[in-house]
C-alpha cells in the first residue's frame, strides 16, 4: 500500500494539538457544532477555534456546511470516529 505523504503530513499536523483532538473527540460526541459552541466549551477565542478548525477541515477529519450565518462542523466521516476510538485506547492501555 502506498501512503501519501502530503496527507499523511496534513493529518499527523492536525492531530499534533491536544486542543484539535479534543474538538475532534466533542464534534464525535454531539454530532456536530458551530464556532460559538466549541468557544464556550473550550473557552478560548472565535480566531482560536477557527483556525483550529481550518487546520481539520485542510486534513480531511472535519467539514462544515453552512446553516444561514453560520458553519456547522461535524467528523468528515466513520473512518475519523474509529481513528478517535483507537487513539482513545492506545491512551488508556
Amino acid at each position: 500500500m502506498i501512503i501519501n505523504d502530503k496527507k499523511l503530513h496534513m493529518i499527523t499536523k492536525a492531530l499534533d494539538n491536544s486542543l484539535r483532538i479534543k474538538i475532534l473527540y466533542y464534534l464525535e460526541a454531539n454530532n456536530q457544532s458551530n464556532v460559538s459552541n466549541l468557544m464556550n466549551y473550550f473557552e478560548t477565542s472565535q480566531p482560536n477555534i477557527s483556525r483550529h478548525l481550518k487546520i481539520l477541515a485542510d486534513a480531511n477529519l472535519v467539514y462544515s456546511e453552512k446553516d444561514g450565518q453560520e458553519r456547522i462542523y461535524q467528523l468528515s466521516d466513520n473512518h475519523v470516529s474509529q481513528l478517535l476510538g483507537t487513539l482513545k485506547t492506545h491512551i488508556n492501555d
